[in-house]
């Protein structure tokens, strides 16, 4: 049975997490990390070079060395054994997996925020604290994206929910209502 990429990323997280928490190496584990997805997002063809059949085992090996240089031996050993199990491909998906563990542990959420028009500071201020007393957290990063098709209001991603203030589900509210 096969097992589907959020799967194995959140295995392959959680028992690195549970390492490195118990370590007290999130930081600097996240940090190392964030780094090589940045590189295998960046560069697509590296991954695909570790899975050819075309390409022999010493020149991946080399491949792989490179980019474990300067890594903890936590994260050189994640990113052999991903290799390993030819799950190499999913090491973008286990470190975002990972970082949100991270930030979990810390109380940091991370919100994405679309509006019509971009927020003034004191908005982004005010929206930051309301999410910080909602989501119970010590800190709030947010991301604005302005959608121009938005008709106006807000929308809010943050720990795996839209909270949809726009004025578009408003008056669709307004209509069911009216209908009923």
């Amino acid at each position: 049975m096969a097992l589907d990429k959020a799967t194995i990323a959140k295995r392959y997280a959680v028992a690195l997490f549970e390492l490195t928490h118990d370590q007290g190496t999130d930081a600097n584990t996240l940090a190392e990390l964030t780094a090589i997805r940045d590189i295998l997002v960046q560069n697509p063809e590296f991954t695909k070079a570790l899975l050819s059949l075309r390409i022999d085992e010493a020149a991946k090996h080399n491949m792989l060395a490179t980019l474990s240089e300067g890594t903890s031996q936590v994260v050189a050993n994640l990113i052999q054994m991903t290799y390993d199990y030819r799950r190499i491909q999913n090491l973008p998906a286990i470190i975002t997996k990972y970082e949100e563990l991270v930030n979990e542990a810390a109380g940091v959420v991370n919100a994405e925020v679309q509006t019509a028009v971009p927020l003034s500071d004191e908005q982004v201020s005010r929206l930051k604290e309301q999410l910080v007393r909602r989501y119970q957290a010590n800190e709030v990063r947010l991301t604005q994206i302005v959608d121009e098709d938005l008709l106006g209001g807000v929308i809010v991603k943050a720990n795996d929910q839209i909270l949809d203030g726009s004025l578009a589900t408003k008056l669709a509210a307004i209509r069911q209502s009216i209908i009923r």
